[in-house]
């Protein structure tokens, strides 16, 4: 313990400051008032652990905010005798920081005060022209290692079993682990900045108790860079202390805080995982402390218990509810046109060919991740849509478009560095000979220009399909789409072949499919598959059968043609593509959409041997197929499709669904076949029937499915490839519950 004459002789010999000297609380730190002629200051000597560029940090952040910003209440940081604003002592052998700073006058809370919502409003302008006031300061100890920053709450795991209690030690477990795995990934793109980091009632000063009315905002020591969403979302957690309206106070202060300064949507969607980690960091850490500070012990756990009974009020409430409340706190209301507006609308100007999924309609306005947002902020986890290949809205591929959109846009004719770039990648990914590539703006296209060009190159005409295949909506793949077409419109020069099964041989289908096709006067230009045969009922191809069937038809003087835009690029796993399942190497391969997340790409990959027999007969070009946007776009899904290991995913949860699929099916005494690989996955029930109410009743349960194969019979499970566990776990618990009941 420093005796209060050390403590007035460093004020005086390092600060000039002299006057009478009061003690002030401290947990780590010695902390006293000087009141004399020159005004009342506050002396602070660190414990001396504490790092003193970090110390240096706060005073230079004060007298930053007193340039940007003179009138926001904060103490002002006070020079010492030869300039610095931070000094050195060496007390007991030990060498502690010191700073002094001006003495706001007011009145201290505690965490366990009630806020009120006039005061929480207080909190939430006050923090937003600190922000502000903030903006543009940087400091070197601003990037340091801090426990209480969100970016490191996965460090805290260890300490949560300092928590007593069994049920709330593994609500901070779980609340730490899918902070980690899902929320801490997307905090890199959001605005960032030094930030307080600890701004609650404890660290506020109000003019009375009781007040709204705020004097000072105190205690600086947990700065750190960070997330902007961060800040906001410790103001947050702590207003939640004793409320019975989590949502509303929350909405509360973002409301406030946006009235000053603007959130971004991303930041403000971010927020419910980020107040949610902030209390289970005060939780774990209070723990922690308690165990140290067992003098203190019961003080500390009483705000534990506080931060307890509000982390369990927070995520007791719905998600798509609270992220509703907060996007419109901050000025991004969710859409007001009503769904039944929409659907009228729709019926009135859009195709009437055009079928809406399920049931009950699906009013969508956002997705973000492996998740869909409805009109009414309910969330759904989406396990059916494979386009959005690396996730909805991802913050990567839209900021790839939107610069690369800015700089440059226009055709192939010119050389650009973007197509050029990923056809290198891309081929490295494929066998060879397939080198060459020609790009187009869809799977559609894709597939229309590649029996194009196996026509053109065999001058043939006939193709081999699977029995409901589906290949695009062109006319000149709508006709080897059998999927789309009634029997009696079948083109006689396009002949089908089933699904290779296990223990059949698929060269008989193959043979007999040719001589049909040669009976008709049409040698076989091409075979033409889906490699995951999606529309057949998903078969993943047995070893050797895909081959098989490739080589009956080249040996009828046809190529083989592998429609990667579903199977491709991870969907089926680490092997990477559908047709690598037996080795086989096509003519041609097919991409699509996917491979752009959303945005218009198409591809065909062949030898350069075949491409240059048919530029010597045929014109091909398309405007924008190819274009640099498209490439840039194309090239970050691969990227992240690469550098997150996808396919590796795909392998493991495509594993768990399987296995766990078959667990359900085989409890409930349900009949079911289960195909499929990686994270394309079918579960054939054998009636239609069945199978929509299982796609229903998933619908009800906010997780989205869908339907395959003859008569529809075969349940469909084909999410983003950045479905994780949880996510498949989350599915699990779902499909366990509805087909218990159908």
């Amino acid at each position: 313990m420093v005796d209060d004459a050390t403590i007035a002789g460093i004020a005086a010999e390092r600060f000039g400051i002299e006057g009478e000297l009061r003690r002030l609380p401290g947990e780590r730190d010695v902390n006293v008032v000087l009141d004399g002629r020159r005004g009342r200051f506050a002396v602070k000597i660190a414990n001396a652990a504490e790092r003193i560029d970090a110390l240096d940090m706060q005073a230079s952040a004060l007298a930053h905010i007193g340039l940007t910003d003179p009138d926001l209440p904060v103490p002002r940081p006070i020079a010492t005798i030869d300039g610095p604003y931070t000094t050195v002592v060496d007390i007991e052998g030990h060498q502690h920081g010191v700073r002094a700073v001006t003495y706001l006058e007011g009145h201290l809370a505690e965490l366990d005060d009630p806020v009120t919502t006039e005061l929480a409003a207080s909190i939430g302008a006050t923090l937003a022209r600190l922000e502000r006031a903030l903006q543009g300061f940087f400091h070197p100890a601003a990037n340091r290692h801090l426990l209480w920053d969100a970016r490191n709450a996965a460090d805290l795991l260890p300490w949560t079993e300092a928590v007593a209690d069994a049920e709330l030690r593994r609500t901070v477990a779980t609340t730490i682990e899918r902070y980690a795995a899902g929320t801490a990934t997307r905090m890199a793109g959001l605005p960032a900045q030094v930030i307080h980091n600890d701004l609650h009632t404890a660290n506020l000063l109000v003019a009375a108790p009781g007040s709204a009315a705020i004097t000072g905002v105190i205690d600086f020591g947990d700065m750190v860079h960070g997330a902007r969403a961060q800040d906001v979302a410790t103001a947050v957690a702590y207003c939640l202390f004793g409320t019975d309206d989590p949502a509303a106070m929350a909405a509360r202060v973002v409301a406030s805080f946006c009235s000053r300064t603007r959130l971004e949507r991303a930041e403000v969607e971010a927020l419910p995982s980020l107040v949610a980690v902030r209390l289970a960091q005060s939780i774990t850490i209070g723990a922690r402390r308690a165990e140290i500070h067992t003098e203190k012990a019961a003080r500390i756990l009483a705000d534990v218990a506080e931060a307890g009974v509000a982390l369990d009020r927070w995520l007791a409430l719905d998600p798509g509810d609270v992220e509703a409340a907060l996007l419109a706190a901050a000025g991004h209301p969710l859409p007001t046109r009503s769904t039944a507006d929409v659907l009228r609308s729709r019926a009135a100007h859009l195709h009437p060919g055009l079928h809406l999924s399920y049931d009950e309609p699906l009013h969508l306005v956002r997705g973000e991740g492996v998740r869909l947002y409805d009109a009414a902020g309910r969330r759904y986890l989406d396990a059916y849509n494979n386009v959005p290949q690396v996730g909805y809205g991802n913050r990567r591929v839209a900021a790839a478009v939107a610069n690369q959109m800015a700089m440059l846009n226009t055709n192939t004719r010119y050389l650009t560095d973007a197509v050029v770039d990923y056809a290198e990648r891309l081929a490295a990914l494929l066998p060879e000979p397939l080198d060459t590539c020609l790009f187009v703006n869809s799977g559609t296209e894709a597939n229309d220009l590649a029996i194009r060009m196996a026509r053109a190159v065999t001058g043939r005409r006939g193709v081999v399909v699977s029995e409901r295949a589906y290949h695009g909506w062109t006319e000149g793949v709508l006709e080897v789409s059998p999927e789309e077409l009634r029997p009696d419109r079948m083109a006689r020069h396009v002949a089908t072949i089933p699904p290779p099964r296990p223990g059949e041989d698929p060269t008989l289908a193959a043979r007999r499919a040719i001589a049909g096709l040669e009976a008709d006067g049409f040698a076989p230009a091409a075979l033409m598959v889906d490699t995951i045969f999606s529309s057949d009922g998903i078969h993943d191809p047995w070893p050797g059968s895909l081959a098989a069937v490739a080589a009956v038809v080249r040996a009828g003087g046809g190529l083989f043609i592998a429609d990667e835009v579903q199977a491709g690029l991870g969907r089926v796993g680490t092997r990477f593509w559908g047709f690598a399942a037996d080795g086989v190497v096509p003519d041609l391969v097919t991409l699509g959409k996917p491979a752009g997340n959303g945005f218009p790409v198409g591809v065909v990959v062949t030898s350069h041997a075949l491409a240059e027999q048919f530029a010597a007969s045929e014109y091909f070009f398309s405007t924008f197929g190819g274009n640099p946007v498209a490439a840039a776009a194309a090239t970050t899904v691969l990227s992240i499709t690469l550098e997150d290991e996808l396919p590796q995913r795909a392998e493991a949860v495509g594993h768990m669904l399987r296995s766990g699929i078959a667990d359900i099916v085989g409890r409930v005494g349900v009949a079911a076949e289960i195909r499929g690989a990686g994270t394309f996955i079918g579960v054939d029930l054998g009636d239609g029937a069945v199978a929509k109410r299982v796609v229903e009743g998933m619908r009800a349960s906010m997780v989205l499915v869908g339907t395959t194969g003859w008569r529809d019979a075969v349940v469909k499970i084909r999410p983003p490839l950045v479905f994780g566990e949880d996510d498949a776990a989350e599915l699990l618990v779902a499909l366990d519950d509805v087909m218990s009941t159908i």
